[in-house]
This record gives C-alpha cells, sequence and structure tokens, in this order.
C-alpha cells in the first residue's frame, strides 16, 4: 500500500463544515494509499507540516486555495525528496486550479491529486520567498493578504474587489 500525507487547511473556501472530507479520504484510500491526515493550524502551517512529515511519503495532497496550494510548495522545496504534489482546490476563487483546467467535482479532483500523471509547474522566487501563479507589488499588493478570511468566505472573489 503507498502513503499518502493529506494537509488540509479547514479554514479554507465556503464548504467549512468540511462535509467531503471523508468523501475525499474514502477516494484517496480506494485508490490505494493509507492516508494520514493533518488539518492545518495556523497560516504557514501546510509548508510546515510538509517539511516535518512529507518526505517519506509516495505523495503529498493538500487541500485550501490558492495560498495554502502556495505554502505547500514553499515547503516541498525544502525538502531534499520531493513526492508528487496534488491539490484539492477549496477556496474562495481557485484561480490557479481554473487556469490548469483541473476538474470541478470532488470525486474527480480527488481522483486526478491521487493518481494523476504530475506536470511540472514553474516556481519563481521574490525577495528569496517561493511563488507559484502571481508575485504582486505596489499598491495593492497586499489585498489578496489583507482581505478578511470571513470575507472571501461569504461573496469568494468579489471580496478582493471590495477591499
Amino acid at each position: 500500500m503507498q502513503t499518502m500525507l493529506f494537509v488540509y487547511n479547514r479554514h479554507a473556501g465556503k464548504d467549512r463544515n468540511w462535509t467531503g472530507l471523508s468523501d475525499l479520504i474514502n477516494t484517496f484510500t480506494a485508490e490505494g494509499y493509507l492516508v494520514p491526515t493533518y488539518p492545518t493550524q495556523a497560516p504557514g502551517d501546510a509548508g510546515n507540516a510538509i517539511i516535518r512529515w512529507g518526505e517519506p511519503f509516495d505523495r503529498i495532497v493538500v487541500a485550501g486555495g490558492d495560498g495554502t496550494l502556495n505554502e505547500a510548495i514553499s515547503g516541498l522545496l525544502r525538502l531534499p525528496r520531493k513526492p508528487p504534489l496534488g491539490y484539492i482546490p477549496i477556496g474562495s476563487t481557485n484561480d490557479f486550479s481554473k487556469n490548469l483546467a483541473l476538474p470541478s467535482g470532488l470525486h474527480e479532483i480527488a481522483l486526478t491529486a491521487a493518481g494523476g500523471v504530475p506536470r511540472q509547474c514553474d516556481v519563481g522566487a521574490f525577495n528569496g520567498r517561493p511563488f507559484i501563479y502571481v508575485a504582486a507589488f505596489g499598491a495593492f499588493a497586499d489585498v489578496s493578504f489583507s482581505t478578511p478570511q470571513s470575507t472571501k468566505n461569504l461573496i469568494g472573489y468579489a471580496a478582493y474587489l471590495l477591499e
């Protein structure tokens, strides 16, 4: 049996009661994985969990928004051996997954995260910090960080425009 570290941001997205969590883990198990699961405890914790525990796993899957994915990739880059990383986009906007045309159904995205063919992704560095997808500077650079999570959960992408 293969092993998968499943890290999820329980504060991401609009469905904060995580009704689909059992279904996700069941799909991973049905695909042949033993699935230790870790809910993040604070900002930055997804990357820290991957640094602490990720290296011996056959695959790592992270569920959250674009920020959680960025944290996970930052952690993964610090590992000597980098297992494939799957992504379950459950954030408020999920721009990165939309650009990759990832499946939208929970079961389909879980199958992709568990058994999809890995593809390479460019990773940049800005002031010594890795990033994927977007790096920003200037007057509105902090909008994604300063927008309250509760507002993003309530109205999604429009929260960024309001901020």
